[in-house]
């Protein structure tokens, strides 16, 4: 297959020249299968024939996911297969699909080379989320302004009370409380880690140093809970408290989340403006092959910074040919129709040029004749 790239287009503003890894890209190990509920241990089924496409991974995309794949079972699409997604967090994922026990996922560059052993991976990009620094404070306090030195060094411990010099300076007027901040982090492994881990180390040389950057990684300050939910649940639990988590689960507690300074030197609040925004100065310059570009530091005025991909991991070759066709259509529904509703649940749709590689894309999973589906058509 040959090799396919993207550029990022010049928006005004220099592009950062530090290397921004891989692990940036992927907002949680995206083991996907069509059933999820609620939760952030979510697992539905549809009636059927007792096969069934199962998938584990990441909590990121999941209060999304829970959407459409309730819809695509309702619609009947599944075509009685039983479908179903756990939301164990994304280390978690990958160990299940590398042992084969679902049926699709995402991965950093070196576990998809590992994978390839049995196989063609298709890597699909499905939405765009965003990572915010969420807190729990009194008062309306709902978007206080931060930058990457700043919350690296929240997170490092270095600065402990919310009437710190150094919030008040990028908050003036702010009437700050006089409260001691406790940090929340992911204890499982988590691709919404590697996100916010790389954005920190592109900003802070003390975290990098110290803490660097992965799914999971070795905390200096703070508490630790399980999934997006957890750590949600645990901020709002916890006055003073401050962690990171997909958007959706913020809003989801009624916490406050900052704006966050981004390479053009602009508070900006996550949103789906913000988000589709991080994506706007990406330029298609031949077919894509893996889409593997990270949008964490994306310049642009209005760009939110620590903004990522949604990605599944699926394998091309499929030994049954009932639930060959029940994914492709999932992941055809998930990619067109289901775009729909990304923005009420607080994601950005996919750019509208990545919608025809991502059609070619689905339409090479095979069946076990090796034939390629004729979904889409």
């Amino acid at each position: 297959m040959a090799s396919r790239t993207f550029r990022r287009r010049p928006r005004g503003v220099a592009a950062p020249t530090r290397p921004r890894g891989v692990a940036a890209l992927l907002l949680g190990c995206m083991l996907l299968a069509a059933g999820c509920t609620g939760g952030d241990d979510r697992e539905a089924r549809g009636s059927g024939s007792g096969q069934g496409l199962n998938g584990a991974g990441a909590t990121f995309p999941a209060p999304l996911y829970a959407k459409w794949l309730a819809d695509f079972q309702r619609a009947n699409a599944s075509g009685g297969v039983k479908v179903s997604y756990q939301a164990v967090g994304s280390g978690e994922g990958v160990k299940r699909f590398m042992n084969h026990q679902v049926d699709f996922g995402a991965m950093t560059d070196d576990e998809l080379t590992a994978a390839e052993e049995d196989g063609p991976v298709l890597h699909i990009p499905t939405v765009i989320g965003a990572v915010v620094v969420a807190y729990s404070l009194p008062g309306d306090l709902p978007h206080l302004r931060m930058n990457g030195p700043l919350v690296g060094d929240i997170f490092l411990g270095k600065v402990r009370t919310w009437n710190d010099p150094a919030i008040a300076a990028l908050n003036p007027g702010v009437a700050l409380p006089n409260l001691p901040i406790t940090v929340v982090h992911r204890s499982d492994s988590s691709g919404t880690t590697a996100n916010f881990t790389n954005f920190l180390s592109n900003h802070s040389p003390d975290f990098k140093a110290r803490v660097g950057t992965g799914k999971s990684v070795r905390w200096p300050a703070g508490v630790a809970a399980q999934g997006s939910s957890g750590v949600a649940k645990r901020i709002q639990a916890t006055r003073g408290a401050i962690g990171y988590v997909e958007l959706t689960y913020a809003l989801g507690q009624d916490l406050g989340y900052a704006a966050v300074a981004n390479t053009a030197g602009r508070f900006v609040v996550p949103s789906p403006e913000s988000m589709a925004a991080a994506a706007e100065g990406l330029e298609l310059v031949s077919v894509i092959d893996n889409f593997r570009v990270s949008l964490i530091d994306a310049t642009g005025a209005n760009a939110y910074p620590i903004t990522s991909w949604t990605f599944l991991l699926v394998r091309e070759s499929q030994a049954d040919p009932v639930k060959a066709r029940t994914l492709a259509n999932l992941l055809w529904y998930m990619t067109h129709q289901g775009q729909a509703s990304a923005i009420s649940l607080h994601y950005a749709p996919l750019p509208s040029f990545l919608i025809d590689p991502i059609s070619a894309k689905i339409r090479l999973i095979s069946g076990p004749d090796g034939h390629a589906l004729s979904v889409g058509r």
